[in-house]
């Protein structure tokens, strides 16, 4: 910009329309994208309103059959057949039946009692990452819905359940509190229930990790699901207390389920924060 004299005063002279172009272009990209995050932000916000939804109604449902104890089942008349070949339907639980409805992907429920983590858990073992960035109802979210891992099955040792560290606080950035010891002293139990079963989980471990290279050979925790054996499963509550960051009192013998939570952490490229519990 120049300063040009006239009748001895100076005065600036204009700076050329196709100087402020830029700037302008500039500007209204960063508009544009300032509009675009808080749509994101109301979206995730709405997202949560529709979680919240859910899960009072399967809360309000568990209460109203607190009291509930399954009918023995009735042996019909044809006897012909022997007790072993009766073969009886698991049923869903009723807190589940109505969500369940709504989205047949629907594996179970996760929850940490006076917390935000209170949510659906998804798995779908022919699109291992169908709800990265799905919402519940089936819609684009940033957010996405907890998941478990494709490999897992009802029959799996380790349920491994992923969700996203989201800034907002929901999702699982809850479980980053198990950093901190005095967080677990206040929440030593998750809730994990499947469709056909309820289950309360003692925090065994919580620790920094991260996903390794394909040859490194080390504990991967990510990939024990299933023990081989009693020393497969062994080796691995030995690998989860001692990467835990304090002692939990708390181990496991073979034979126990076990719950491992998983999200993204950003203390080293590819990290992760996970927490593994045992069922009680």
């Amino acid at each position: 910009m120049k300063w040009i004299s006239t009748k001895g005063k100076y005065q600036r002279k204009h700076r050329p329309l196709r100087n402020w172009i830029p700037i302008l272009i500039l500007l209204a990209a960063s508009s544009v994208g300032a509009l675009a995050a808080v749509r994101g932000i109301l979206r995730d916000q709405n997202r949560q309103v529709e979680y919240d939804l859910i899960s009072g109604s399967v809360h309000a449902e568990e209460s109203s059959t607190a009291d509930y104890i399954p009918a023995i089942p009735v042996i019909p008349a044809d006897t012909t057949r022997e007790p072993a070949e009766i073969e009886t339907e698991p049923e869903i639980l009723t807190q589940y039946a109505s969500v369940y409805e709504q989205n047949p992907d629907l594996f179970g429920w996760i929850c940490i009692e006076n917390t935000v983590l209170d949510y659906p858990v998804m798995h779908t073992p022919d699109d291992p990452e169908k709800y990265l960035r799905l919402s519940f109802e089936g819609e684009t979210s940033t957010a996405g819905t907890p998941f478990m891992d494709a490999k897992c099955g009802i029959d799996s040792d380790n349920y491994i359940i992923y969700g996203h560290n989201m800034k907002n606080g929901t999702m699982f950035r809850e479980i980053l509190q198990y950093a901190n010891k005095s967080y677990w002293q206040e929440h030593p139990i998750i809730r994990f229930d499947t469709l056909y079963e309820q289950g309360e989980y003692e925090v065994l471990a919580a620790f920094y990790d991260r996903v390794y290279y394909a040859d490194e050979n080390c504990f991967k925790f990510y990939r024990f699901i299933k023990a081989a054996d009693k020393a497969d499963y062994d080796n691995a509550i030995q690998n989860y207390k001692e990467k835990s960051l304090y002692d939990t009192g708390v181990t496991a013998e073979y034979g126990d389920k076990l719950i491992t939570l998983v999200t993204c952490s950003y203390h080293e490229e590819h990290g992760r924060f996970v927490v593994v519990a045992r069922q009680r």
